[in-house]
Formats: C-alpha cells, structure tokens, sequence
C-alpha cells in the first residue's frame, strides 16, 4: 500500500524523534520539566497574573474560617473556598518588592521569618542566597525587643562553634565537658543558626502566615520596624505595614514568595556594592604629609599643667632657679633667724652625776654664767 502524503496542517507536527529515544514522555520527566520551568520563571522574577494563578496563590479558606478585615481583598467565592483578588495582590507584592530593594540598598538587613514546615525549607535557601537573615525553626520570645540577652546567647553559641572547630582547643577539654558543649550547640542551632551574624536588630522582616507568627508581627511594630506580611483569608491585616493578601498554605506559593523577596534584596545588595566601590574610586586621594629632613631626634611637646601649691610668679608658671638654689627659700630661711641645734644625748655608759651636770650646763644661760662669775670675784676679794 502505498503512502499518502501529508495534508497541508500536518505540516507543523514536529519531526519524530531520534532512533534510541522513547517516543513520548513519561511521567516523571513530565514533572521534571515542569518544576525546572516553574524554578526557572521564579529566578527570572516575572511577577504576573498568570504566574501567580499558577502557583495558587489566589486561594483562600473556607468562609467559616475568614478575617472580615480582609474582606476588602477577597473576590468572591468558588466551592466552598474564597478567592482572593490578584488585582490587588500583584501591585501590592511589587510595592513590598520595591522597599526590599531600597532598604537592602542603603545598607539595611531584613529578617525572614516562616516557621511552618512547608516555609522552613524555602526561608532558609532564599534568605541564605540574598545574604540576609532567617529564622525557620521557633520565634523565641523578645528575640526583637530582648535584643541584648539574644545577642549574649548568640556570642556564647559563637564561641562554643570556635571551640569545636579546633582541634586544639578540643583536646584541652574533658569528655565531659565536650558533651554539653555539643548538646548546646545543637540547642542553639534550632533557634539562632539564621541569626548567628546578626549585631543588631534588622531594618525589615519578611513574614509567612501573619497568624502563626504573632509574637513576631507584636515585637517588630513595637520596635516601628516595617513588616512585609503574607496575609491570608484567616489572618488579620493589623499591624502590617506591607500587606501582601495570598495563599500561605501551597508551597509553590511560599516559593514563589520567597523566591521574589530574596531577588530583590540581592539585587538591593548589589546595588549598595556597586555605590561602595564608585565612591571609594571616585574619592580623592588623601594629601601625604610632608616628612622633614631626618636628624635622628625625636620632638617632644609635653602638654601638663603645672600641679597645685607652685608659685605662679614666672611667666611659665613655674618657680625660677639660681645656680645656687631657690631664692625664695633662702629669704625665707633668713627671716627665721638662727638655727636651733639639737645635741644628741649622752650615751649610756656615762655616769648619773656627768649626766645631771652636763644637763645642767646645757640649761644654764648666759645670764646665770655671768652672776656665778661676780659671786667668786667677790669671795676672793
């Protein structure tokens, strides 16, 4: 039987495929592929309303279970499930977008927070790709507004990791001691491995699930710092500075999200390096100074006022010297009179009457001398 040709619509069908290959694709490969375009969509960041009806985005909960605060963001219901409005989600998610950007432009760092299990894995490659901070595990209570007590626990966790990356250091310690040092550290890496490098609170957090991360939301607008919050059909919009409305339950939304929040800071972060590097090129040079010619001394000036009690006579406010000492104290020492002399007494081995006569001499004045002296002039007369 001979072949027909082909009609003319026939034309575009793609040519079979090789010999060796199979002639359609599986199941797996399908999904495969599937995933890789989804991931490849999000790194290229095209936020549209397409990508965000593919990644579910646009579903909510159940009527009996809404926030009549996010009424105004709901579109209507379909099958027992409210429909959340993506003409207002996309220019809102692109606003948040865009203070990510600034913020992580001027220098600022941006905390993101998921602690739910389909949020954990997504939180943690993203804010690790943008270079930012995460936490994915558990909110410790006052991690924001006990700032200091976090920060202590956090160079504790630092230096008991130093510890341990030594060989050195861990040959000086017991089994023991060895022991609870790991306990620790596998304790502290639970809740303060996203934030081992973090000396301050951050400039902005990016939230999943506003209702599970309360104490999260309370801390950070107590402290006025800007939250960008996914909020869902249950959740309450209060307190959110960025209110994005969308799923936060599907995990390719939580990508999606995620996916977008890291790509605008890095690209923030980029751009604050880019800034760093023009200015210090652009920077003049600083001015040398000029070294004199070497003499092999070293000048002195000696600045110290002079202590309490010296004279301020002199002009440097100090006392002026002779080379025959202070004339200050030589009129002082003139206007004192004679010196009194102090004999030393006399020593032991001399007898009790030389004593009381050398005593007795010694106290004797000129004028007792001279009426002794005309006594004995008188009797020989």
């Amino acid at each position: 039987m001979s072949e027909t040709p082909a009609p003319p619509e026939a034309a575009t069908i793609p040519a079979p495929p090789a010999p060796g290959t199979p002639s359609g694709p599986t199941d797996a490969s399908q999904a495969g592929s599937t995933m890789s375009e989804l991931g490849e969509a999000l790194k290229e960041q095209e936020l549209t309303i397409r990508a965000l009806l593919e990644a579910g985005v646009h579903y909510g909960h159940q009527p009996g279970r809404w926030n009549p605060l996010m009424r105004s963001y709901i579109f209507g219901e379909r099958n027992g499930t409210h429909i959340i409005d993506l003409d207002q989600t996309l220019p809102l998610l692109k606003e948040a977008l865009d203070f990510l950007r600034e913020t992580t432009a001027a220098g600022g760092k941006v905390l993101f927070v998921g602690t739910k299990r389909q949020a954990a894995a997504p939180i943690m490659t993203e804010a690790m790709r943008a270079g930012q901070h995460y936490v994915n595990n558990r909110w410790l209570g006052g991690m924001l507004t006990n700032w200091k007590t976090v920060k202590k626990s956090i160079d504790r966790y630092n230096e008991y990791l130093e510890v341990l990356g030594s060989e050195e250091k861990k040959a000086e310690l017991s089994k023991k001691e060895l022991a609870r040092m790991t306990r620790q550290v596998e304790k502290y890496d639970k809740s303060l491995k996203g934030i081992r490098t973090m000396g301050r609170v951050p400039d902005a957090v990016f939230i999943i699930d506003v209702g599970k991360e309360a104490i999260a939301v309370q801390e950070a607008h107590r402290l006025q710092i800007p939250i960008i919050g996914i909020v869902d059909t249950n959740c309450s919009p209060r307190n959110i500075d960025f209110v994005v409305p969308g799923n936060d339950d599907a995990i390719r939304a939580i990508d999606l999200y995620c996916t977008a929040a890291a790509n605008a800071c890095r690209e923030g972060y980029d751009k604050h390096q880019a800034e760093l590097v023009a200015q210090k090129r652009d920077a003049p040079p600083k001015p040398k100074a000029e070294a004199g010619p070497k003499t092999g001394r070293r000048v002195v000036e000696i600045k110290q006022q002079p202590r309490r009690g010296r004279s301020q006579g002199s002009a440097g406010g100090g006392k002026s010297f002779s080379a025959g000492g202070d004339k200050n104290e030589d009129a002082k020492a003139s206007k004192a009179g004679p010196a009194v002399v102090v004999k030393p007494k006399a020593p032991e081995a001399a007898s009790g009457a030389a004593a009381s006569q050398a005593s007795a001499a010694e106290s004797t004045t000129p004028a007792a001398s001279a009426a002794t002296g005309n006594e004995e002039g008188k009797a020989k007369e």
